[in-house]
């Protein structure tokens, strides 16, 4: 397949060139400027042509219509699960994401999925999985008891781990500190598991040539999970200079997850139906966030984009308003959002070298746009066409004809 007449976008320059890409068995083969004849070209009608899009961080399983967490699924089938993450991550697909890194399932549900869109039975995009959250005893677990599991001490931590991977797990995620969509009884400026328990997580991970994932809100669990060695910090909510600067020499990713407070504030009628706690600290917490966010960019924290789809009123297919919540609230500028959302979020899964960016050799993982997001990133709400893997999976404007795959 050749793509003519593209705006082709280099993430590392930040600039956009006129040109073609020529696409062979699922990978991009040629990259040039102007035209380029073949038989089955597509005019791409000057549109501006990214990567794929990488979400760090979401969560598959969980019914975002739901506005309470305390009663996640309330007398649902386990198929009913597995159906809602499967209609999940093909909505995330079209929306552009073309790779998620799905950071708590639902009993393994999300692995299925990922299992199957590898195998080509359903449409999805790429998905790495963590398995269940391995938490110390949580007043939290009810909430979701599909999706974490309990460890205290080293030793716990050490077989819950092997216990994901065993399951199928591409990587680790811990609760590193408190949630906030959690209990009374829980803080999310709380630590929770403590440096010898983070530390076994690691340990784990690095045995199996993988990363630990920490979720942490708390300051001291942020710096407790960077001197361990995890790969990313999960929300950082109340990390301070030490912390962040910490985070910087260690080149420890963060992803901020910003859609969280929209997806569940904007709707008031839904908000209101939200346990009270739960809204209040959605509401006192998203300005100091904000702050923190800044003080880690200024900072240069690296950071990858994720949205946390999967928290109530967050709702996969609309994962790239994270892209413009980092632009518009914390201050990072459109090519560094746009960097966040493709080759970051793959150097974060190691897979720098087979995505994220539009290079010779990698995977034909591409978006394109009717209008240049480096001017406006508004124009991230025009995309009208996505690639994953050479197959066309959504094009609004029929450039490429109508036999597309759909869901099944």
């Amino acid at each position: 397949m050749l793509l003519t007449n593209a705006n082709i976008y280099n993430v590392e320059t930040g600039e956009f060139t006129l040109g073609h890409l020529l696409i062979e068995k699922g990978h991009i083969t040629e990259i040039g400027p102007g035209a380029a004849s073949q038989s089955q070209s597509i005019d791409m009608e000057g549109s501006y042509l990214l990567p794929g899009f990488v979400d760090a961080h979401v969560h598959l399983c969980v019914d975002t219509y739901n506005p309470d967490p305390s009663r996640p699924w309330p007398d649902a089938q386990p198929a009913t699960i597995a159906l809602w993450a499967a209609r999940a991550a093909y909505r995330t697909l079209l929306c552009g994401v073309t790779t998620i890194r799905e950071v708590g399932g639902w009993d393994y549900h999300e692995i299925a999925i990922r299992d199957a869109v590898n195998a080509g039975s359903i449409a999805g995009p790429q998905i790495f999985c963590s398995g269940k959250i391995i938490s110390m005893t949580s007043s939290s677990t009810p909430y979701f008891p599909g999706m974490y599991e309990e460890a205290d001490g080293p030793d716990e931590v050490r077989k819950a781990a092997r216990k994901q991977l065993a399951h199928g797990a591409d990587f680790i995620k811990i609760l590193a500190s408190g949630a906030m969509t959690s209990s009374k009884n829980e803080r999310a400026d709380a630590v929770q598991l403590r440096p010898d328990e983070i530390q076994a997580a690691v340990d784990i991970a690095r045995d199996n040539f993988t990363h630990v994932a920490s979720h942490a809100h708390a300051c001291e669990a942020i710096i407790n999970s960077v001197q361990c060695g995890c790969a990313s910090i999960e929300h950082g909510s109340f990390g301070d200079e030490k912390a962040y600067k910490l985070m910087a020499k260690a080149g420890t990713y963060l992803v901020p997850t910003l859609c969280v407070h929209p997806g569940l504030l904007d709707d008031e009628a839904f908000a209101s139906q939200t346990p009270a706690h739960i809204r209040e600290r959605y509401s006192s917490l998203k300005a100091t966030r904000i702050e923190n966010l800044k003080l880690a960019r200024n900072l240069g924290v690296p950071v990858a984009m994720g949205t946390d789809v999967g928290t109530p009123g967050n709702h996969a297919g609309n994962n790239l308003l994270e892209i413009k919540l980092m632009v518009h609230e914390v201050g990072y500028s459109p090519q560094d959002a746009l960097l966040a959302s493709t080759l970051s979020g793959a150097d974060l899964l190691g897979r720098a070298a087979d995505f994220g960016s539009l290079e010779i050799g990698k995977r034909a993982d591409l978006v394109a746009l009717r209008s240049n997001p480096l001017a406006d990133i508004e124009a991230v709400d025009s995309l009208d066409f996505v690639m994953k893997g050479g197959v066309v999976y959504r094009d609004d404007c029929e450039r490429c004809g109508k036999d597309r795959p759909g869901f099944w």
